[in-house]
């Protein structure tokens, strides 16, 4: 049996239209190599696995018996992976000419990267952020402030998500978007997959953490481009979105930096809640929403609840 190129892995929540889009653009654009295609079905009620096993005869479908999440979800496919490189793919996303023969060139040219993200460009056109810093307290807090909302280029107070990163330079980076996720088959067997005590988010944060800690570089491909829907599945859940954001945020510092995070971490997301409330109110979007969000995900992290739900 030949080890394929690339193995594309994809998670699907309720996003069908979208997952045909992302399946014919990976069918396009890998048609001159030997890839493998794998898709897990969270138990999606719009048909996303009858048309998968429909009109993709070459696509490895996983369904799972529930929504399991992004990490639990992709677990059994990194299992089933074979090729050198083992690619997570969002179900909104589209890939652009030339996109993968610049990651198998850097990736071949380069064998200590480990991790590699492409640029991505919205429905807007405009692109993406797609790197930051590891989070840290301090990094935090300047979050919280809220004013890199109104300085979103700034290289100080927007400093975790690198606001002044210019995507047109390729460069090594602490961790990238899991939107298009290149992980190379060595750093797999080296670490493992994605760590399933996260429901979604920071997830593959943690994952370039282990793989730098394990001697592995994480990288920023500025000449492979990709396009990306962003939120598709969270989109439908404002309110659970922001819980999981929050839980998986105490998860990633208790994990990796020790539970004495757990108090200034919560102060911090106190000033959190209260500058995003804020804003949506002298936004008028969704304050009241907003305000049960923040409300609930704050409890969540008082109360010390897990992160893979």
């Amino acid at each position: 049996m030949t080890t394929p190129t690339f193995t594309f892995a994809i998670v699907n929540w309720n996003t069908r239209d979208l997952l045909r889009q992302c399946l014919d653009s990976i069918r396009a654009h890998g048609a001159h190599y030997d890839i493998q295609i794998l898709v897990a079905d969270n138990a999606s009620s719009d048909g996303s696995a009858e048309m998968v096993e429909g009109s993709y005869p070459e696509v490895t479908l996983v369904r799972n018996p529930g929504n399991l999440g992004f990490a639990k979800g992709h677990a059994p496919l990194f299992e089933l992976s074979r090729g050198r490189y083992h690619v997570l793919v969002n179900s909104d996303v589209r890939l652009h000419p030339g996109c993968l023969e610049r990651i198998e060139e850097r990736m071949e040219r380069d064998p200590d990267i480990g991790v590699l993200g492409p640029r991505t460009i919205g429905p807007d056109g405009q692109v993406q952020p797609g790197c930051r810093r590891f989070p840290s307290l301090a990094f935090q807090f300047r979050e919280a402030l809220g004013i890199n909302r109104l300085f979103p280029r700034h290289p100080w107070w927007n400093a975790y998500k690198m606001g002044d990163f210019d995507h047109g330079h390729s460069r090594d980076v602490d961790q990238i978007m899991g939107s298009f996720f290149v992980i190379r088959d060595s750093l797999v067997r080296n670490i493992g997959g994605l760590d399933t005590s996260f429901f979604m988010y920071y997830e593959e944060v943690d994952y370039c953490l282990r793989a730098k800690r394990a001697g592995f570089r994480v990288f920023f491909e500025a000449g492979a481009e990709v396009y990306h829907e962003g939120g598709a599945s969270a989109a439908k859940v404002k309110v659970q979105t922001i819980r999981r954001i929050m839980r998986s945020m105490r998860h990633y510092y208790r994990k990796n930096h020790g539970g004495w995070t757990w108090l200034p971490l919560t102060l911090i997301l106190s000033l959190d809640s209260a500058t995003h409330v804020a804003y949506a109110l002298a936004r008028r979007q969704q304050p009241l929403t907003t305000f049960k969000a923040y409300w609930l995900a704050w409890w969540d992290v008082v109360l010390f609840r897990p992160a893979d739900f």
